[in-house]
């Protein structure tokens, strides 16, 4: 059995961890162009920050339409792999969509546990967006127009990063390991819009001694309550932040899809814009790759980012998510 397989029987036996689960990255077999009816659209490559590994490298996918004057609204695009495995291109076809619906899409390679634990993830996301901010008249980016969209760990990265925009600096240091005086704070955009499938949202439910996800926290959560708790997106909410929209299958078994309910009530409950799209019959792999993912995920950022619409959250019961037939 090899390591990435390992962790995820690890983890699957951990029936009392609920929340939390690690995908097999070797089981994904991600939508291709060749399996669509529109020719594919070939990202630019390019480098985010000084590489290590895979990490730092990024495949920018932009629009064939004439740029608006202020940009285009833009998407960082973070794929998943139990923060262990994984690449950019994993995303491709999601990034190719964005693209066809008029958004730049960033799909970036980030550090993978076990050799780079938390926080080196989130900061690898942070530079991103900071590498957008300054490379936005080459690439045609509105700043005031970026949104980001993860799935699985990807999912966890995209929502943590969105939940903490507003953080101060004491609440944010056990989130990064940037130094409080560093420059690139000063350039990090407001993200717009979150959206996120399958996400791991509270690490807190694990019991206090397993050591499940030591491999990309360092420890029990024993032994470092409060880096679990610093890791849990949901956390992080306060009624500041941007709309958030999950996409969650209900029979997902990796990432079960109460951790998404929770998630949804708590940021229903201090007033957040947000949705929750649920996917009937559908596990985890499926998901990523259901019709239903492309279209909500589309529809939500075309609705916070270019119509410039939102609805009020008080309008939507907090016990309600729309639900969508399974194909």
């Amino acid at each position: 059995m090899n390591f990435r397989l390992m962790r995820l029987f690890v983890v699957a036996a951990c029936t009392a961890a609920p929340i939390v689960g690690i995908e097999a990255i070797e089981a994904v077999e991600p939508i291709t162009a060749a399996s669509t009816n529109f020719q594919p659209v070939n990202p630019v490559q390019a480098q985010y920050q000084p590489v290590t590994g895979i990490s730092g490298r990024c495949d920018v996918y932009l629009p064939e339409a004439e740029p608006p004057s202020k940009g285009f609204p833009a998407i960082l695009v973070i794929h998943g792999g139990g923060w262990v495995a994984g690449d950019k291109w994993l995303m491709s076809t999601h990034c190719q969509n964005l693209a066809r619906e008029g958004f730049v899409a960033i799909s970036i390679n980030y550090r993978h546990a076990p050799a780079f634990k938390f926080p080196a993830q989130v900061d690898d996301v942070r530079a991103a967006l900071v590498w957008m901010t300054q490379s936005h008249e080459k690439y045609h980016i509105d700043i005031n127009r970026i949104g980001v969209f993860g799935y699985s760990a990807g999912g966890h990265l995209a929502t943590l990063i969105g939940l903490l925009g507003d953080a101060s600096p004491s609440q944010r240091a056990s989130t990064t390991d940037w130094p409080a005086d560093d420059e690139r704070w000063e350039t990090l955009p407001a993200l717009k819009a979150v959206c996120a499938g399958g996400p791991p949202c509270d690490f807190r439910p694990l019991p206090m001694d397993n050591t499940a996800l030591s491999f990309f926290l360092g420890g029990s959560q024993r032994e470092l309550p409060e880096l679990y708790q610093a890791a849990s997106p949901i956390t992080h909410i306060t009624p500041s932040d941007p709309p958030v929209q999950i996409i969650h299958g209900e029979s997902d078994f990796i990432v079960p899809f109460a951790g998404s309910q929770e998630m949804f009530k708590a940021l229903r409950a201090a007033g957040v814009d947000s949705h929750l799209e649920r996917v009937p019959g559908q596990g985890h792999m499926v998901t990523f790759m259901h019709p239903t993912t492309k279209t909500t995920m589309i529809e939500f950022f075309r609705r916070t980012l270019i119509d410039a619409t939102s609805v009020d959250p008080q309008s939507v019961n907090p016990q309600d998510a729309r639900a969508v037939p399974a194909n």
